[in-house]
């Protein structure tokens, strides 16, 4: 097989050699001029054909039938490439035999052994002017010497991007060679074909593109529009989709004719301000996207969505390509899902056991409840929906209810200060007596919840708490000051007397002079322990960190001639750090490990162990920690494990084991003001142990107070 290189060379030359053998033979008593003049003509009618029918057979005929006029060959063929395949297939045929056609139809676009397939693939002329030319490839003439031709001129024919598709050919019966003007005009020929053969691939694609856009624009669930804006303000619809039809209730036809059939369908308030939205919108280029409520033709109620963008042509114009998509599905549902919201917030608003007002980001009443209605009753004609948080606070501050005092000017300026803030939060006192707390609190959005609670019995309960602590302060002065005067007279006279009189007194008074020292150490006691238990709320200080193996530590040395004494043993465990009152804890470790050593079996010497207990975690890193105080004494029945932590609660008689029965109850006070929970596990003569729960961290305004600020 031939190279393509090669094949344009022998082409080219057979043609060279040809023009010196072969005359040109004139085809026609008319001069090359007035020939190409002719073409000419019909080139512009065979260009009018292309364009407006869009039918390739009709044209390629014409452009065929223009050839035999131009030239007389004895055939003129077109043919075209198969994409798909490759073949070469017959689309125009003049004048030559039916064999030789068939046989031309025979051969690949891209094989050079045939005349058609070498100019396909070298995309350049073959001109042989004597295909008898010994210089001319066997396999190349076998078939037109077959059917008696002996001269051929055959063109590419090319699309606008330099593609071959398909060749034209004039054959003749004796040598002949192409002029400068039939060279242009069977070039020019060529082209035509070229062209007619990209016109009809473009409408065919045109006609997919068409027929898809169609299929889309019917599976889409609203209707596919394009309109324009010219620049002086006229709007038109230059397509719109047969689905205007169920949507609106008119049909396309209506809308092309007269945009107001489709706008008709809208309220008065959107057909106001459309023309000035859409020439705006027009005029910057910003994407359409709106929601409106339309009247269908058929009277329904409807809800739609339209988005489009626009481009401006170089006329000016403003081409809007959009869809408006049937929401009314989508927006019943939102309006019936807000419907439910609402009466969900409403129920759950006026569950409320508090007052409730909720104000916007623009700081307007929303909505109120029935309970703030019912708490402030003045308040009633004032929480309409609409009012501004300052004209609510005013007008409750000029009329009295807000439980100041001062200038009202003042009072609103500060109270509105104070809304500026996150949260606010006050105590007032109404008219008729009952407290209640009013507490805001702006969310994220910026909108402000105010709750009112009334906080009566508490306050009641508070008032009597403190009334209860101004007299416990009473009794714990009357015990410091008042009732230790007379007793250390009776101590004083008492050791007088023993001294001065003992000797002279019998059995008798000596025992009731002893009685009376006793009875005046027991009541010096007791006070004392009843001074300490009211002091745990009264005297109490800030809680800081401490170090409660230092307390313990500081404990076990103040006892350590009671231990030595009962030859006893106390062991511990490293302890944590916690927050606390450093003096409470001291007090509390005392009288765990004193009773502990008090309690203790004859025979026995007691052994007590201070431990951090199971079940805590490391105690750095737990919200609390369990500290466990076990002894090896007497114990005791479990019936009374409530009991021993009242006041003045005794297991034991006086004369068995020394005390007050205040200790334990101390205990317990102090473990519940640091709130934490103490409890007693024993067994009798299986010893005693007490669980102390505490938390690591205290959050509240004793353990601020006491830190510095950082």
């Amino acid at each position: 097989m031939l190279s393509p290189q090669p094949r344009r060379d022998v082409a080219r030359s057979t043609t060279q050699g040809a023009a010196a053998d072969v005359p040109p033979r004139p085809v026609i008593q008319r001069g090359g001029r007035d020939r190409l003049l002719s073409f000419l003509d019909a080139h512009t009618e065979i260009i009018r054909l292309i364009s407006k029918t869009g039918k390739l057979t009709r044209a390629l005929g014409r452009i065929a039938a223009l050839a035999e006029e131009l030239f007389e060959p004895v055939g003129c063929v077109i043919q075209l490439v198969d994409t798909t395949t490759g073949a070469l297939r017959n689309a125009a045929l003049s004048g030559v035999p039916s064999g030789f056609a068939h046989g031309l139809a025979a051969a690949n676009a891209y094989d050079d052994d045939t005349l058609p397939g070498l100019t396909v693939l070298t995309r350049q002329p073959v001109l042989i002017a004597d295909l008898r030319d010994d210089g001319i490839p066997e396999k190349l003439r076998e078939l037109p010497l077959v059917y008696d031709l002996r001269s051929c001129w055959i063109y590419p024919a090319t699309d606008k991007n330099g593609t071959t598709v398909g060749i034209f050919g004039l054959f003749f019966r004796e040598p002949r060679r192409p002029d400068s003007y039939e060279t242009r005009i069977a070039a020019a020929l060529a082209n035509l074909v070229g062209f007619a053969v990209q016109q009809d691939r473009r409408s065919a694609a045109l006609r997919s593109a068409d027929e898809r856009f169609a299929a889309l624009a019917a599976s889409i669930p609203g209707v596919v529009y394009q309109r324009t804006v010219t620049p002086d303000g006229q709007v038109r619809y230059t397509y719109i989709s047969d689905a205007a039809k169920d949507l609106f209730g008119v049909s396309p036809e209506e809308i092309l004719a007269d945009p107001n059939a489709l706008f008709d369908c809208h309220g008065p308030e959107y057909r106001a301000r459309f023309r000035e939205r859409l020439l705006k919108a027009s005029a910057e280029l910003k994407l359409w996207d709106v929601e409106a409520t339309i009247i269908a033709r058929d009277g329904r109620r409807k809800f739609t969505h339209a988005i489009a963008r626009p481009h401006r042509r170089p006329d000016g114009t403003v081409v809007w390509d959009g869809v408006i998509l049937d929401a009314t599905r989508i927006k019943e549902a939102e309006l019936e899902a807000a419907a439910i919201a609402s009466r969900t917030r409403e129920a759950i608003v006026e569950s409320l056991s508090q007052g409730f007002l909720l104000f916007d980001g623009d700081d307007r009443l929303v909505v109120t409840n029935s309970h703030f209605r019912a708490l402030h009753p003045q308040l009633a004609d004032l929480a309409t929906p609409g009012i501004s948080y300052a004209d609510f606070a005013r007008l409750e501050i000029e009329r009295g209810l807000d439980g100041g005092t001062g200038d009202p000017a003042e009072r609103l300026k500060a109270r509105l200060a104070a809304h500026a803030s996150r949260h606010r939060s006050s105590e007032q006192q109404l008219a008729d007596g009952r407290w209640v707390y009013v507490h805001e609190h702006r969310t994220l959005d910026g909108a402000t919840v105010c709750l009112h609670t009334d906080v009566t019995p508490l306050k009641l309960r508070e008032l009597a708490l403190a009334r209860s602590n101004r007299e416990l302060e009473d009794f714990a002065f009357v015990a410091s000051h008042d009732l230790q005067e007379p007793l250390r007279k009776i101590e004083a006279f008492g050791e007088r007397l023993a001294k001065r009189s003992r000797d002279q007194l019998d059995d008798d008074g000596r025992n009731y002079l002893d009685r009376i020292g006793n009875a005046a150490a027991r009541m010096r006691a007791l006070i004392n322990d009843l001074l300490v238990y009211s002091r745990v709320t009264t005297k109490a200080q800030p809680f800081v960190r401490c170090d409660l193996a230092e307390i313990v530590e500081g404990v076990l040395s103040d006892l350590q001639i009671r231990i030595e004494e009962c030859r006893g043993r106390v062991e511990t465990d490293p302890l944590p750090t916690i927050d606390a009152d450093p003096t409470q804890m001291r007090q509390l470790f005392q009288n765990l490990v004193a009773n502990a050593l008090k309690f203790h079996v004859k025979e026995r010497p007691p052994v007590v162990t201070v431990a951090v207990g199971g079940g805590a975690g490391e105690p750095g890193a737990a919200r609390a920690v369990e500290i466990r105080v076990k002894d090896n004494g007497i114990g005791f029945d479990m019936r009374h494990a409530d009991r021993i932590f009242g006041i003045f609660q005794r297991l034991h008689s006086r004369g068995e084991y020394e005390g007050t029965g205040i200790g334990l109850a101390t205990c317990r006070k102090i473990v519940e003001r640091h709130g934490g929970t103490i409890r007693a596990e024993s067994a009798p003569g299986e010893g005693a142990t007490f669980v102390i729960t505490l938390p690591v961290r205290q959050i509240n305004l004793d353990r601020i107070r006491a830190e510095p600020a950082t």
